[in-house]
């Protein structure tokens, strides 16, 4: 397990103050955050469901990060020769549309505001988490505008929407401070891949552009080594971790019913260059793939019109799958391409997104890996 210091709290207590003064309808109560207040004038603090001396500041303070509201996508040719073929990005299929998020520009931003087939998405991307996932942002009706508060709760990104200023802790899937506080985010199934894979299997895809209008060199990872997979130092003070596995190893992490289970890369590779998994995680029987080549696990659930099938690999790539009910052959978006079941489709799971290790056993402490 790794110690970490614990930092001065004077920051946290000033964004304390600062989302406090962003409830009351404006940036500032006053020209100067610091001046003492009347002690008949306590200051006003969140009411929150976790504790706020857990809060971190990370730096930039509110929007210091800046959000994409609704960015330019295209599918052109120039924009698809923006990328390579191994550049890291995030998914997204809604309603058969496709497109795809660069990491190169999530690392900068963190946060999407975005509109995909017809439907309001919020997406997400914590780099100090290596954590990516889409929301809806649809609350009773009303749409949600997200930006990037500058606070972190176990090095993890804190969201705040526009409209009550409440707080949303990325992995812990919804709000824990402000009028909000208890509500859930709803998730979006996301996966994180490689740019030419991501195109293989969605040949239509739009992907964001480097036209965000905000000036970064999205050729450059702004972390440093952060990412090395050995690599045991967070920027902030984490709670301790399981040392079974490399602290920064990408992980498939899925949840369902109080059970959760990770997938880590190394172990899924060692299967060879494809892999397919058969478990079950709480209620829900699932069916998790890995393509090694393109550092990519995914997991669907395995049941369909009421019967669980059980799938293997059919054939090296990773690519093409069978179950053994029925003999169908499926493909890797999940669709069956012949056999009784052709024309069915294997649900996403939702609850189920790609992340460092360190980060799922710190949220999820009494995760199991496979086999266990």
């Amino acid at each position: 397990m790794s110690a970490r210091g614990t930092p001065s709290r004077s920051w946290n207590q000033l964004l304390f103050l600062l989302f406090a003064c962003m409830l009351a309808g404006s940036w500032g109560c006053s020209d100067n955050l610091t001046a003492p207040r009347s002690p008949s004038e306590p200051p006003p603090r969140l009411e929150c469901t976790i504790p706020q001396s857990d809060f971190y500041d990370g730096g930039p303070g509110p929007d210091g990060i800046p959000a994409l509201d609704f960015p330019e996508v295209a599918r052109d040719e120039a924009a698809w020769q923006a990328l390579q073929d191994t550049d890291r990005v995030l998914g997204i299929t809604v309603d058969g549309e496709a497109r795809a998020y660069p990491l190169a520009i999530l690392w900068w931003h963190e946060m999407v505001n975005d509109t995909l087939g017809g439907r309001n998405i919020l997406v997400s991307y914590c780099p100090l988490t290596g954590s990516g996932l889409a929301f809806d942002p649809i609350f009773d009706g009303e749409l949600k505008i997200f930006g990037v508060s500058g606070l972190l709760y176990e090095n993890n990104l804190i969201m705040f929407d526009r409209q009550t200023r409440s707080l949303w802790n990325q992995l812990l899937l919804g709000s824990q401070c402000g009028p909000d506080r208890g509500k859930a985010l709803p998730r979006i199934p996301i996966i994180e891949t490689t740019w030419s894979h991501w195109r293989a299997l969605h040949p239509n895809t739009t992907v964001v552009t480097r036209n965000t209008g905000w000036e970064r060199n999205y050729d450059e990872y702004p972390y440093g080594d952060y990412d090395r997979e050995a690599n045991d130092r967070t920027l902030f003070p984490s709670s301790p971790w399981d040392e079974s596995r490399p602290p920064k190893e990408l992980v498939l992490g899925v949840h369902d019913d109080g059970d959760a289970a990770a997938y880590p890369f190394g172990m899924l590779a060692e299967a060879g260059p494809a892999a397919a998994i058969n478990d079950q995680v709480g209620t829900r029987p699932i069916f998790v793939t890995y393509v090694d080549l393109h550092r990519t696990a995914r997991a669907f659930d395995r049941r369909v019109n009421g019967t669980t099938l059980t799938f293997s690999l059919s054939g090296s790539g990773g690519l093409l799958f069978e179950d053994a009910e029925t003999g169908s052959r499926w493909n890797a978006r999940g669709e069956a391409t012949a056999g009784p079941l052709a024309g069915e489709r294997l649900e996403p799971v939702a609850d189920a997104y790609t992340l460092f290790w360190f980060a799922w056993s710190v949220f999820h402490p009494e995760t199991r890996l496979p086999n266990q």
